[in-house]
């Protein structure tokens, strides 16, 4: 099996999802490893699993249609239909809060440094005009 591999696959623990028949039917599963173009799912072995489902996978907040490439015991194969980085799926939508929210303070940052630059001149021009006074 490991050489009809395309790509490595990380090891994980993340809690999924097999979804089939417009989504009606659901089996609860454990991702064990990951890659680019697949993963090693832990099912019950009293489940049988069709041939093409969807794999819904929470905490990447993703899910990504597969077929079955192999079966044996509690532990199935499967081939994502399309090429994707769940690792980068997961993390863009992650980055992409981030950013957004990284944007937002940054403008409210920048309206803050605005106004403290209007305080520090008006207090710097009342400063100068009391000391004119004096002399």
């Amino acid at each position: 099996m490991l050489k009809e591999r395309r790509s490595v696959r990380s090891r994980s623990f993340l809690k999924a999802t097999i979804r089939f028949y417009n989504r009606n039917v659901t089996i609860d599963c454990v991702v064990r490893d990951i890659s680019p173009a697949g993963a090693k799912l832990e099912v019950d072995r009293t489940y049988v699993l069709p041939q093409e489902f969807d794999l819904e996978v929470p905490q990447r907040s993703a899910v990504y249609p597969c077929e079955l490439k192999w079966r044996k015991e509690n532990a199935a194969g499967v081939r994502f239909k399309e090429n994707v980085d769940p690792a980068a799926a997961h993390y863009g939508e992650l980055a992409k809060a981030r950013i957004e929210a990284l944007e937002k303070e940054n403008a409210a940052l920048r309206l803050e440094v605005s106004r403290l630059t209007l305080l520090l001149q008006v207090s710097e021009k009342n400063s100068d005009k009391g000391l004119s006074r004096d002399t």
